[in-house]
């Protein structure tokens, strides 16, 4: 097979392969929030001044509009900031518009605001008011309590509440394609929904904190066991009516009284504000909730006065207490280091432990922060998605206006390294990858690829400083297999398996920051590269194919050749072609499909590109049968030879890279 390939051919090939290369470089095009908390750790200075809480509401009030005036630059149309204060509202402000179209304004006690996972703690109220009930064990296996469906056990040990609300469970990240509906007739029962959908078991409970919506769903499923009602209906009755919060609801759609006053949602795409859909959440208990910021001040109020507002009391001060301690952290044998309360998570910063908890949802970012010794909280909430970290901005300025601290520069120590303890660091060496993904669902390549948590890369220099990469951060070692960033007390801990093999580590100062060390091939400069090689193959391929049938079409002749030979190169064209359109279709729909629609289900372009591989992955299987026979016919040059080895390589390892990134099939 002779062929001169011409150089506007060259061109093309080159010019679509270094598209492909831009974008796989790993563009956060779904990115939730915008913070790379290992690379870019907040560290709080060493040395406190005088903590002055916010005693003015005027003042108070000109501090939070000139945040707000950022709220054009994340092109957020409305915005809502309440903050209460010793068992009062303090002060609470609208801004922006709750519908762009009406114009029609954010008012605080009367716009409401989709939670998203901020629904998360009023389920971890709930169970712990049927614990305080004795109702429930939170250390019992939650299987005694479960009665239409069992959880497999296996080689795990048993799952109890306190996993649940300490995200230590132990499920696989589950539940980004179809976790919601556009329809309430398609929206199923809880009990129904989790029969169906709970995901595999992938580590024993209480090992690693990983944050995710099966275990706070399954908290609210054993809510309706235990109360015999169902979990709407549960916190309308024991939270909701006794807190006066008459403006919230789980209820999908709301009801008629409060439909009007939802803020709109909104997503901001080429310069043009475009309605969400309503998304009727499957995992009501995990993020459903629409309320209010005075209602939530009132949830607030009761949290920071040991479970009282007014004269209600919806929990026991010894339950609040219990609630709000830490019960989980990645630093056991270490005082200081955040982990996670029950619903809540921790947060260390201007030497202030403070609980939290963020929510995000189609067209709605919201945000719950409270410092329970200052008996301070506020929340605040966006009808469109915290693209540019305004939330974590917020919380950086308050802490700083407030609560400030003296910056001291203060060395990393300088302990002396020893060879022993360049061995541990020289282990430590690697990459890691966000431990919040999916092992078993195409989505890994959407969270891995494209999201707002890059993989990280550690180096360690024989001067015992690790350097932490992109950012360049500097770690040293205080003590073994526990790092300390310069100028702060944040910390990184390396967990080991049962052979010393170091397996994960995680950042003191937020619990939720854990990273698995990858091996070698599971990087993605080694994944890339092995997506470069191929799609180069398969391009060159495609274009040889393609120019020798349009010549030999156009001179209305064709070679000499067997049907053997003429049957391999159809075949290697065609599956260099087909993987190169199921490459480019792939990233083509990932640029240009919101990522919350695939909280709908599965994009039906994607369902037919995803025939692609399995077609391709057959067509390969028989490749080598038919060039094994093909061999020794003297027609088939050594063009063509050279051609198939290739294209047999690349294609062998584009099906690795499919199985990898659960492409191969239709896993979600």
């Amino acid at each position: 097979m002779k062929l001169r390939v011409c150089i506007p051919c060259k061109l093309i090939s080159w010019t679509i392969l270094s598209i492909l290369i831009f974008l796989f470089s790993g563009i956060p095009c779904f990115a939730q929030e915008s913070l790379t908390k290992l690379n870019h750790p907040v560290a709080p200075p060493r040395v406190s001044t005088d903590k002055q809480p916010p005693t003015d509401p005027q003042e108070l009030e000109a501090f939070i509009d000139r945040f707000f005036l950022q709220l054009k630059d994340g092109n957020i149309p409305g915005a809502v900031f309440i903050l209460v204060k010793d068992g009062k509202i303090f002060f609470s402000k609208g801004y922006g518009y709750a519908n762009l179209e009406q114009k029609k304004p954010v008012i605080a006690d009367k716009t409401l605001f989709r939670l998203g996972s901020v629904s998360k703690v009023f389920t971890a109220t709930a169970m712990m008011q049927l614990a305080e009930q004795g109702k429930l064990n939170l250390n019992e296996d939650i299987d005694h309590y479960l009665q239409k469906f069992h959880i497999q056990n296996n080689q795990f040990k048993p799952i109890t509440s306190a996993h649940l609300l300490t995200h230590t469970d132990g499920f696989n990240v589950a539940w980004s394609i179809g976790a919601a509906t556009r329809y309430q007739s398609q929206l199923p029962s809880l009990e129904q929904f989790l029969s169906k959908n709970l995901p595999k078991r992938i580590r024993q409970p209480g090992e690693l904190y990983v944050y995710g919506d099966v275990g706070i769903a399954l908290a609210g499923y054993l809510v309706e066991v235990l109360s015999k009602v169902s979990f709407t209906e549960y916190i309308n009755q024991n939270i909701l009516k006794p807190l006066d919060m008459r403006h919230s609801s789980f209820q999908q759609p709301l009801p008629t009284a409060l439909a009007a006053d939802l803020a709109v949602g909104y997503n901001y795409r080429n310069g043009t504000y475009v309605r969400s859909p309503f998304a009727y959440i499957k995992s009501v208990p995990s993020a459903a909730m629409s309320a209010t910021a005075t209602d939530v001040a009132h949830f607030m109020i009761a949290q920071l006065q040991g479970g009282r507002y007014g004269n209600t009391q919806i929990l026991n001060e010894s339950t609040v207490q219990e609630m709000q301690q830490q019960h989980f952290t990645n630093f056991p044998n270490h005082n200081g280091m955040a982990g996670s309360a029950y619903g809540f998570y921790e947060r260390f910063q201007n030497h202030q432990r403070a609980l939290e908890h963020g929510g995000n949802i189609y067209g709605y970012t919201s945000q719950i922060f409270m410092l329970p010794e200052q008996k301070l909280g506020f929340f605040v909430a966006f009808n469109q998605d915290d693209k540019i970290g305004l939330r974590e901005n917020l919380i950086a300025q308050f802490l700083n206006h407030y609560y400030p601290q003296q910056k001291s520069k203060t060395e990393l120590p300088k302990t002396q390294s020893s060879a022993e303890s360049y061995q541990r660091i020289k282990q430590i060496e690697g990459s890691y990858r966000f431990i919040r993904y999916p092992h078993d669902s195409l989505v890994k390549l959407w969270i891995v690829c494209f999201g707002y948590q890059p993989d990280v890369r550690l180096k360690a220099s024989r001067d015992g400083i690790v350097t932490l990469y992109t950012r360049g951060s500097r770690w040293r070692e205080t003590e073994p297999w526990l790092l300390r960033y310069e100028n702060s007390d944040i910390y990184l801990i390396f967990r080991r398996d049962t052979q010393g093999k170091v397996t994960s580590m995680s950042l003191s100062n937020y619990v939720f920051v854990t990273h698995e060390k990858l091996a070698w091939y599971e990087t993605l400069d080694v994944q890339k590269r092995l997506l470069l090689f191929s799609l180069l193959i398969f391009l060159s391929v495609f274009c040889l194919w393609l120019i020798n049938l349009l010549i030999q079409c156009w001179r209305k002749q064709f070679s000499n050749i067997s049907r053997k030979i003429r049957l391999i190169q159809v075949l290697i064209g065609l599956i260099s072609g087909l993987n190169l359109f199921f490459l480019i279709g792939t990233v083509i729909l990932i640029l240009r499909i919101n990522y919350w629609e695939f909280f709908f289900g599965l994009p039906i372009i994607m369902s037919i590109l995803l025939y692609l591989p399995i077609l391709t992955t057959g067509l390969t299987t028989s490749l080598p049968i038919i060039g094994l026979i093909a061999w020794k016919d003297k027609s088939w040059s050594i063009v063509g030879r050279l051609c198939y080895l290739l294209t047999m390589l690349a294609s062998s390892t584009f099906i690795l890279l499919l199985n990898y990134w659960s492409l191969l099939g239709f896993q979600f």
